[in-house]
């Protein structure tokens, strides 16, 4: 067999969704997958994903969502690594090292792994990739601690956020997230959560970006009074999203997550334009 490994193109996206449904999760459709593989912010000199071929046939691949984004000051690039499998018959031959090492040989990239399985954290682990962050924090609903206005209609919003705010909600509107503007006085935030149920039956809220880490450690408890309705629901955000003095209930990730940067701070990396948002997945 003479395996070759390559940026995938448009004529690999059939194989690539053909792939990672029958192999690695028939409860993603075809057309999930394929968000994966055709984003609406895909940089135009960005690959989509890395690809590996046996003749015409396509027997592993790993995703690449890249975006460009301004974030303390300068555009740069960022890539979330996602959805790796390699048919069973071509492990152990050094092939799954092929196409990692090729998918992350840029070092101007911010490299983010959002749900690494423990196999994942451990090869990526070698090349260069730290922890992200290992807990979240966990706020209930409580008596006191008061409330907070919270704007919850994106057209309404959308006028309030300055110009690199208003280009996130419009990237990430058609997906199945909630977008806010939490106010307090004269202070405010945007914030975008997910909500998914986890565990025991409990409703997760959880903030996928939250624009201002000192107003979100300040209104926390306010936020989770207002957005949950019952007892079972926790608003839950990651420990790197707010400053460190920080003192909510935390909670341990089953698995870290992890990046790879030379130019962006942890506290600067959120959970958008990923396949979080693309694939419509738990944190």
């Amino acid at each position: 067999m003479s395996v070759v490994v390559r940026p995938a193109d448009a004529d690999d996206i059939d194989g690539i969704c053909d792939l990672l449904h029958d192999n690695m999760s028939a409860k993603i459709s075809k057309d999930r997958w394929r968000r994966l593989l055709d984003y609406p912010w895909r940089p135009a000199d960005a690959n989509r994903g890395c690809v590996a071929v046996d003749g015409d046939r396509v027997v592993g691949f790993l995703g690449l969502v890249y975006a460009d984004r301004p974030v303390e000051g300068k555009t740069r690039r960022f890539c979330n690594i996602c959805a790796w499998y390699l048919l069973k018959e071509y492990r152990g031959q050094g092939i799954g090292r092929r196409i990692q090492l090729h998918s992350v040989a840029d070092p101007r990239v911010t490299y983010t792994i959002l749900t690494a399985t423990e196999a994942t954290g451990h090869a990526f682990g070698g090349s260069g990739f730290q922890v992200l962050d290992s807990e979240r924090y966990i706020v209930r609903r409580q008596s006191g601690g008061g409330e907070i206005e919270a704007l919850n209609d994106p057209a309404a919003i959308a006028p309030l956020l300055d110009a690199r705010e208003r280009r996130i909600l419009e990237d990430h509107r058609p997906y199945n997230l909630r977008h806010f503007l939490f106010r307090s006085g004269e202070n405010a935030s945007y914030a975008i959560l997910q909500v998914k149920r986890k565990g025991a039956d409990i409703d997760y809220h959880e903030m996928l970006h939250a624009g201002d880490g000192a107003f979100l450690a300040a209104h926390a408890q306010a936020i989770a009074n207002t957005l949950l309705s019952s007892d079972r629901a926790v608003l839950a955000f990651d420990r790197r999203f707010v400053p460190e003095s920080a003192t909510f209930e935390r909670e341990p990730m089953r698995l870290p997550r992890w990046f790879r940067s030379s130019d962006v701070s942890p506290g600067a990396i959120d959970h958008l334009y990923s396949e979080i948002v693309l694939l419509d997945l738990k944190l």
